[in-house]
């Protein structure tokens, strides 16, 4: 069995607390992340050399700056260099005064120019808290598979509310398999259909005819299976800008 290492223990933390428990490492995680970037590494050449890359924090990672209470003058002068960085790439897809054969070549290579300005974007550096929290996210997703053979981590992770399906599945395409796979779905399924059992107390409760009284456990039923479906807010994003293949 693997060397228990920090993570594991934050794991156990966060499995004492609703919901997902590898979503709530990586929403903390990345608040560590964050203060650090505010904090120690504004001034530092490679950490700005990073964001540049990425054009910039993650949509995730950046509305996550005004919830941290502190650091915004960090937060504003690593984003006057990005606004800057901004103008400068967008300003290059102006067109220019030129003559009117100038203008003709133009208008002939302007579609290729534009796409190679928007592959330029879209092929950009991933956000460098997101690489970090992936990497981060692998370890715990390899600790919950591996040490849920072990007592004290079943023990914990049988009170918790378990993991979403988003990360059932992500633990499945890291390689989750055999015995390892068959706990984590033997020890999760139940907690789901439990929030379904749930779910069906709190519809009840706002039935015309019945109405009994709506117990603590069915009022929290919905956050629950919001985050079963979907994990917690944030952390898998949207699919507004994703390809049409999947429609």
């Amino acid at each position: 069995m693997t060397e228990k290492f920090v993570g594991y223990y934050r794991l156990l933390e966060a499995l004492d607390k609703p919901g997902c428990p590898i979503c709530r490492c990586l929403l903390e995680d990345g608040r560590r992340h964050l203060d650090a970037l505010l904090y120690e590494q504004v001034t530092d050449v490679e950490t700005r050399r990073r964001l540049r890359a990425a054009w910039g924090l993650c949509n995730w990672h950046t509305w996550m700056l005004p919830t941290l209470g502190g650091g915004m003058t960090g937060a504003a002068i690593l984003h006057e260099d990005l606004v800057r960085v901004c103008v400068r790439r967008a300003g290059a897809l102006r067109d220019r005064r030129q003559s009117r054969l100038a203008r003709l070549l133009r208008r002939w290579r302007a579609p290729l120019a534009r796409r190679r300005s928007v592959e330029r974007l879209v092929r950009r550096a991933r956000c460098p808290l997101c690489v970090a929290g992936r990497r981060s996210e692998t370890r715990y997703l390899d600790t919950v598979v591996e040490f849920l053979g072990d007592r004290e981590f079943a023990e914990v992770y049988a009170r918790s509310t378990g993991l979403c399906l988003p990360h059932v599945v992500r633990a499945i395409e890291e390689g989750a398999e055999g015995d390892g796979l068959r706990r984590l779905l033997d020890d999760t399924l139940p907690k789901w259909t439990a929030v379904g059992r749930r779910l069906d107390g709190f519809i009840r409760s706002h039935e015309y005819r019945t109405s009994p009284p709506m117990s603590a456990a069915e009022s929290s039923a919905c956050t629950a299976a919001f985050e079963i479906v979907a994990g917690a807010a944030g952390v898998f994003g949207n699919d507004l800008h994703a390809d049409d293949g999947g429609a």
